[in-house]
């Protein structure tokens, strides 16, 4: 397009919750915002995270990557883009930036910083970004105004944010900035968060989880657990509050709660003194009421909650008189693993307390009506839904459409770039790249390696040995019915007499492929499916 001003384009993060990454282009340089990580599916089998791929990032170009907030899903493949790219410069807030620095303590990353606030600007070659303090369920997350240098374009990004008009942590959104950098602009984007997109409502306020939160640890139990999203430090910090307020002990059980709250302190948000937050080994053994922090809300396999829930945890095991709390949402996909954990502190005897029962989880993304009031007080000429499924981006593309019929609304996916220039929008696809996967120590595994890992899971495998100059054959297996032992013997007699008959001459890959058809074969007759087959010659 002619005189193009800047583009947005995400790579991630828009038709899937997670992996978020958007490159911000301009004929001078690139610039990222965000590159996050997305938490694999049942069927990618063990697999430890998915993270964007950075082939569109050119390292000619490429010289800054400006974080929204702490969240995994936008910090969490930071390292990997570091080690691809280690000159490029991050720019986060304080508290952002001390979760930065914990996680590529892990990596052993050296990086160039630099700390901004909300209201900083942030000058580059060809755009100017203005950080906009927004609400959302961790500290210190921004939105960001990004404006071309002759303010012929202003886009605005959010997203995660809502509308807390009552929070006792932070101020609300910073509209009056968003409408004072947008209004220097003469055309505007939108790009805005879709998360809550079905709630035709206004997201419920912190605030407004007082209540019975109150009521919940005011009761009489001894041991009172409760789950949360370990980044929401200001819900942690009001339920400790009122947990040492009613003669409870605060016990923190789990490395991603101990993690957030010691970058509270570094930061200055945290409420309560240090001196009132305990260890599971610091309270072992001991009597007297409690409130108990359990990390891992989604059912982990390694988290705390389902440690505890088993009843395999060291310390504290759960029985009749505990009250468990889950001040906390499922995530979809989740459900069968939090479902589990409900049957079995069920069967152990404890209450079980949820989202459902009583307000105690507020969303932290927007409704309906918190879109609407960020509308009202700055309506743009372009609009894109972000951040969502598809589902939700078409959602929101359509509320969008039927209440602001003068905004120019328009669906977008991963892989296609908004282009801003000569006072309108053209919209340029790129060939869609799949996501990296992740495994052990945080090294990439190929997609054909997890394929070859899932057929294993589902089929099993044989393993043949055949020593060519001794005439011996070994057959073992992994994951077959133990009724397949007993015949073993038959598909090696079946095996030598084909090798006798047929292949004792034959070259090694002719050799090999015969006897694994063979052998599944017989798999196939016995079983009803063919196991993973590898044969190996001596």
């Amino acid at each position: 397009m002619k005189n193009k001003y800047f583009s947005v384009l995400p790579i991630g993060g828009v038709e899937e919750i997670g992996s978020n990454m958007t490159l911000i282009s301009t004929p001078e340089e690139q610039i990222v915002i965000d590159c996050g990580m997305l938490f694999p599916y049942e069927e990618c089998f063990a697999i430890n995270y998915l993270i964007p791929d950075f082939s569109l990032l050119d390292s000619s170009k490429l010289t800054s990557i400006v974080i929204t907030h702490g969240h995994e899903d936008h910090i969490g493949g930071l390292a990997h883009l570091l080690m691809a790219f280690p000159n490029i410069t991050v720019y986060a807030t304080n508290f952002t930036l001390h979760l930065i620095q914990k996680k590529l303590e892990e990596h052993k990353i050296n990086f160039k910083y630099k700390v901004y606030d909300p209201d900083s600007e942030l000058t580059f070659k060809g755009v100017d970004i203005c950080p906009v303090h927004v609400n959302h369920s961790i500290p210190e997350t921004c939105g960001l105004i990004i404006r071309s240098k002759d303010r012929k374009w202003g886009a605005l990004y959010i997203s995660d944010f809502k509308v807390d008009l009552y929070s006792k942590h932070e101020r609300p959104i910073d509209l009056k900035r968003i409408n004072e950098k947008l209004s220097e602009c003469e055309q505007t984007a939108f790009f805005m968060d879709s998360t809550n997109i079905l709630n035709d409502g206004k997201t419920v306020s912190e605030g407004e989880l007082l209540t019975d939160l109150k009521s919940l640890l005011e009761r009489d139990e001894n041991r009172i657990y409760i789950t949360l999203f370990a980044s929401n430090v200001h819900r942690m910090n009001t339920i400790a509050k009122m947990a040492v307020a009613t003669g409870r002990k605060v016990v923190i059980m789990g490395r991603s709660l101990k993690t957030y709250m010691e970058a509270a302190f570094e930061t200055g948000h945290a409420q309560i003194p240090p001196e009132d937050l305990f260890l599971p080994d610091q309270v072992k053994g001991q009597s007297g009421k409690m409130l108990i922090f359990l990390s891992g809300c989604q059912g982990d396999f390694l988290s705390a909650l389902r440690r505890f829930s088993y009843g395999e945890d060291g310390t504290f095991k759960p029985g009749p008189g505990d009250l468990v709390i889950f001040s906390s949402k499922v995530i979809p996909g989740n459900e069968k693993k939090i479902s589990r954990i409900y049957n079995k502190l069920t069967e152990f005897g404890a209450e079980i307390i949820t989202a459902n029962d009583q307000l105690i989880h507020a969303s932290g993304h927007p409704g309906k009506e918190d879109l609407n009031i960020l509308l009202k007080s700055f309506t743009p000429n372009f609009y894109f839904p972000i951040h969502g499924e598809s589902y939700f981006l078409k959602k929101h593309y359509e509320f969008i459409q039927a209440n602001y019929p003068k905004v120019s609304a328009r669906l977008i996916y991963n892989y296609q770039e908004v282009i801003l220039g000569d006072g309108t929008v053209k919209i340029e696809e790129h060939e869609s790249q799949e996501p990296h996967l992740i495994h052990g120590k945080a090294l990439e595994i190929e997609k054909t390696q997890v394929s070859q890992r899932r057929k294993m899971a589902t089929q099993g495998a044989v393993f043949i040995s055949y020593h060519r100059s001794m005439g011996h054959i070994e057959i073992t297996t992994l994951g077959l019915p133990l009724i397949f032992q007993d015949n073993i013997e038959q598909l090696k007699k079946r095996l030598l007499q084909q090798i006798r008959s047929d292949l004792i001459s034959r070259e090694e890959n002719y050799f090999k492929d015969q006897l694994k058809i063979s052998a599944r074969q017989f798999c196939n007759n016995l079983l009803g499916y063919k196991p993973v087959t590898e044969v190996h010659l001596y």
